[in-house]
């Protein structure tokens, strides 16, 4: 295509675009026609298909381009100069001072939504979100810190605020609020100072804190992290609500529980995938966060990485570039190349100490418990200096205990999955065990403690005569929920290797001796496998197909992330081995950000189709 021809076409879509949008504001979405715009815009029917398939995504398309051009203005103010106040006014007066047409486009996110389908409407969402409350949100993580906001949930502030935006640009808004500088004062008064009046002794007390922080005031520190509570959503809930909560966590893109836990005056170390010794960082008073990518686009860590690398990489910096979660420490691992090279990158672009550990590259040299034992302690070395404490062998043992109760914890979910999977499907049981990524272990204890019982308790009427499968490949990126959720629909994951760094160790690790030397013999002597680790005394093939045995298995998914070196290679293996021993399998690839399932759902159900046939 010539250049001519790029830029006709660039015309002739920003033309139906413009076109577009004052139809789908003085309509319902499904009032407006693609015979309608067409006319409108000057082009056949015909045409207006060449350039757009259906008029779902010649909305989304009209949408995504207005929310881009907004995200780029309000990232703007959200950046600029001030206290968080101030930035906020920046911020919402552009808002205001958009056309009135701009400014009404923001509400078909909410009023049309239901109108599209899945995946268009996660695109919708997310590219809203991008916009407007993430940068909202930033602002107030900022006051937060800062002290000029007190500590509560910054994602329920930066909603609050949205909601006043948006009711001040309401028809009523625009009745009794008829400028836009009266609107701006509303909504920061509003948001600030509450609506108490002088007399609420109270509320008049919350008001007169928040003026003084942003006047500069001494504000009251946080008080000190008690050890629970950074995720109360699960506590007080039957099942269903239980396993809601869980689901809402592991899909919030914020990580809110590792806010709160910094809320609390904790600290944090985030780890790379694929596994760590988070006994070290729990003795320290740490918070061991399990950073496994996550699903926001990479808009900062992007121009860091070359775009053949996985995803993972990419969005796990983002979440520190993008103010999504604040560390104190971060550490990776040399699993292949890229990872090697993150602890490099990530130290260039943040300002908390950044460190690799090197796990022992031949598993099966008799020095390298002894090794790996002194990895351990020159890691413990700076994590004492990041928490500003002194770790003592009994807090280890402690630690190591704490953690081997969480263990068994999850060896009894993944009982419940291999014996009775018509009890938990697979995205819940999915979300049970990554949420101990982001919570306290004692959380996460007393979650499964309380949830494990209330499975078990559960009728069986819900057993289906299923293809009992076992998913391999989700050892390092993680599948979209929504993959997981889709394969769990067609068949039982009977076990897998979802973060299986969290549950690498497959024994008690013992509490008496040497600590450190006893974390470093479990690793290498009580472990599962992965395609990141070299032990010839665990050949990977050999492996799966114990777990395809062991839990009655009739076949295997196996999968990997697009751009993963290691998981791409052993899928060779593992289809060859599987071959040999004439066990189904369906193999595909996957990344984190995919939103379109409805080709590889088909294909699955094929697949299991012929396989219950056979």
């Amino acid at each position: 295509m010539t250049l001519a021809h790029m830029t006709q076409k660039t015309a002739a879509v920003e033309r139906i675009l413009a076109v577009a949008e004052p139809l789908f504001l003085a309509a319902s979405y499904a009032d407006v026609t693609m015979d309608q715009i067409a006319r409108k815009a000057g082009f056949t029917k015909g045409g207006l298909y060449h350039h757009f398939p259906s008029k779902e995504a010649l909305y989304l398309a009209m949408m995504q381009t207005d929310l881009a051009e907004k995200q780029t203005l309000f990232t703007a103010m959200a950046q600029s100069g001030g206290d968080c106040r101030s930035r906020l006014r920046c911020l919402t007066q552009a808002f205001f001072e958009l056309p009135d047409p701009k400014r009404q486009l923001i509400s078909l996110v909410r009023r049309n939504s239901n109108a599209l389908g899945d995946a268009a409407r996660a695109r919708l969402i997310s590219a809203y979100q991008q916009a407007l409350p993430n940068q909202i949100l930033s602002i107030i993580k900022s006051g937060i810190r800062t002290g000029e906001i007190q500590t509560v949930d910054a994602r329920l502030l930066a909603w609050s605020f949205v909601a006043l935006v948006e009711t001040a640009i309401s028809a009523h808004g625009d009745r009794v609020l008829e400028e836009s500088g009266k609107k701006l004062d509303f909504v920061l008064d509003l948001f600030f100072r509450g609506a108490c009046g002088p007399k609420d002794s109270g509320l008049g007390q919350a008001a007169t804190t928040s003026t003084a922080a942003n006047s500069g005031s001494a504000v009251t520190a946080p008080t000190a992290y008690t050890g629970t509570g950074v995720f109360p959503e699960w506590q007080d809930q039957d099942l269903a609500g239980l396993l809601l909560a869980c689901r809402d966590l592991v899909e919030d893109g914020d990580f809110p529980t590792v806010q709160r836990w910094r809320d609390g005056g904790g600290r944090v170390l985030g780890h790379f995938q694929v596994y760590f010794p988070e006994e070290i960082a729990h003795a320290a008073g740490l918070l061991p966060f399990k950073l496994r990518g996550a699903p926001v686009e990479p808009d900062h860590a992007d121009s860091r990485f070359g775009s053949y690398l996985c995803s993972i990489l990419k969005t796990s910096l983002e979440l520190v570039l993008s103010d999504r979660v604040e560390l104190d420490m971060f550490v990776t691992h040399p699993i292949c190349d890229a990872a090697r090279n993150l602890a490099a990158v990530w130290e260039r672009n943040s300002e908390h100490p950044c460190q690799i550990l090197y796990l022992p590259q031949n598993a099966n040299s008799a020095d390298s418990a002894r090794y790996l034992r002194n990895e351990y302690a020159r890691l413990l070395e700076v994590v004492q200096q990041v928490a500003g404490t002194t770790i003592t062998d009994d807090d280890l043992r402690g630690s190591i205990e704490l953690f081997n109760r969480n263990r068994t914890l999850i060896r009894e979910l993944y009982q419940i999955k291999r014996e009775t999977p018509w009890l938990l499907n697979a995205e819940d049981a999915y979300c049970l065990v990554s949420v101990g990524g982001m919570v306290p272990r004692e959380e996460h204890n007393a979650l499964l403690e309380t949830v494990l019982p209330m499975i078990r308790e559960q009728a069986d009427s819900n057993q289906e005569d299923r293809v009992r499968v076992v998913f391999e490949g989700g050892f390092c990126e993680q599948p979209p929920l929504d993959l997981i959720r889709m394969v769990g629909r067609s068949c039982y994951v009977v076990d897998d290797d979802f973060l299986i760094g969290l549950r690498w160790i497959l024994e008690d690790v013992p509490s008496t001796g040497d600590p450190l030397h006893q974390l470093a013999q479990a690793y290498l002597e009580k472990s599962s496998y992965s395609p990141v680790q070299h032990d010839l005394r665990k050949p990977k093939e050999k492996m799966l197909k114990e777990r395809i045995s062991v839990a009655r298995a009739d076949a295997a998914i196996i999968t990997a992330a697009k751009m993963c070196e290691p998981g791409l290679e052993e899928q060779v293996c593992y289809t060859r081995s599987l071959d040999e021993d004439g066990i189904g399998y369906f193999v595909s690839e996957f990344e984190e950000n995919m939103t379109s399932f409805d080709h590889l759902g088909l294909q699955i159900e094929t697949f299991m189709e012929n396989l219950m046939y056979q």
